[in-house]
């Protein structure tokens, strides 16, 4: 074997996962408003009194994150831990919603900002269900965060064995620019129909509706556990009559893992990109940028639209994931679309290089 290649094949399809699931990449055309990676105050144990804004925690270690609690000094600790940490940010304009995204955390969270519940993932004991392969992405409501002002992110923690805590991944608050571009903004809450009903844990979330999920996310992140196999999204939106009706896109974002999408009804084709159809790296599915240009003749200008999409997941974490979600010129979505090819191919020839190398 090479010797200037000690990494081994179990390390380098690691290196793949984390790189395309994990995270917000840096390519990604977003902006953040805080960074959160660093110091964080930390402390094993439970209590919920821990989620409190105006809680203490001034005796607490500091911890860097992401980084596992083992590799900051606590070796061997399986069990219950938080994270606390103090952030300040200026509000953009009319964002009705920022994203928190905190990578890997293994095995199970909860996350609070300024005392209210934002976001879950997996299953607490006495029935532990582990979500260390869903990266954490969620809303957070605008009107939760204090204006230039100072704001408390706390993170419970659960972990059952092995590491344990925030691991890795582009730790921060950020809003997606892509979304700014979209005509008609088709984030937020779509009815949502699976075999699977939310995970009580998520019932106390600020961002959780009866039948409805928050888009993008991985469903997993909203609270749908173990939700492989088919689920159903549908979203009834006005078009403007000031907008025109030809030369639309709609733009999906990315779906994990197959989609079929349905207008008023009909049947949108996936316009695929020439990187995904002639590249010598083929991606699957559930990587693949999406965009549906819109047959004229389906819009209802001034009127009632109904859209309705149609996922099957093959496993792992699933659902429209990742944005920008809404409608747009044709050419405003096909320039995003070659961006993210761009990424993509980027990702995979950095990939393609560390695995043959």
């Amino acid at each position: 074997m090479n010797t200037k290649n000690n990494i081994s094949l179990a390390s380098r399809l690691i290196i793949l996962i984390l790189m395309f699931q994990v995270g917000v990449s840096k390519a990604e055309n977003v902006r953040t408003l805080v960074n959160l990676r660093g110091n964080w105050k930390f402390s094993v144990g439970d209590d919920m009194a821990w989620a409190e804004k105006d809680y203490n925690d001034s005796g607490w270690e500091n911890v860097f994150v992401p980084k596992s609690w083992e590799s900051n000094g606590y070796e061997d600790y399986n069990g219950f831990a938080w994270f606390r940490k103090s952030f300040q940010v200026k509000l953009p304009f009319s964002q009705e919603f920022l994203y928190l995204n905190m990578g890997q955390i293994d095995d199970v969270d909860e996350v609070y900002i300024n005392g209210q519940l934002v976001g879950a993932s997996g299953n607490f004991p006495p029935l532990v269900k582990t979500a260390y392969d869903v990266p954490r992405m969620y809303p957070i409501p605008a009107s939760l965060i204090q204006n230039s002002g100072k704001n408390i992110i706390a993170i419970r923690v659960y972990d059952e064995f092995n590491e344990g805590g925030i691991l890795n991944g582009e730790i921060g608050i950020y809003v997606d620019l892509d979304q700014e571009k979209m005509e008609i903004d088709l984030t937020g809450y779509w009815d949502f129909e699976s075999g699977n009903r939310v995970d009580k844990g998520n019932l106390n979330c600020i961002t959780y509706r009866k039948d409805k999920i928050f888009v993008p996310g991985f469903w997993e992140a909203r609270g749908y556990n173990d939700c492989d196999g088919q689920a159903k999204y549908s979203k009834e939106f006005e078009y403007p009559y000031k907008y025109k009706a030809s030369d639309k896109s709609l733009v999906l974002g990315v779906i994990d893992d197959e989609a079929k999408v349905y207008l008023n009804g009909e049947k949108l084709i996936w316009r695929k990109s020439k990187f995904n159809k002639r590249s010598r790296f083929k991606y699957s599915n559930h990587l693949s940028f999406r965009v549906y240009p819109i047959p004229e003749v389906l819009l209802n200008r001034g009127g009632r639209n109904i859209l309705e999409v149609m996922v099957k997941d093959n496993g792992g974490p699933g659902g429209i994931y990742k944005g920008p979600i809404g409608i747009t010129s044709r050419e405003i979505a096909n320039e995003i679309q070659v961006k993210e090819d761009k990424i993509q191919k980027s990702n995979w020839e950095s990939f393609f290089d560390l695995f043959m190398n």
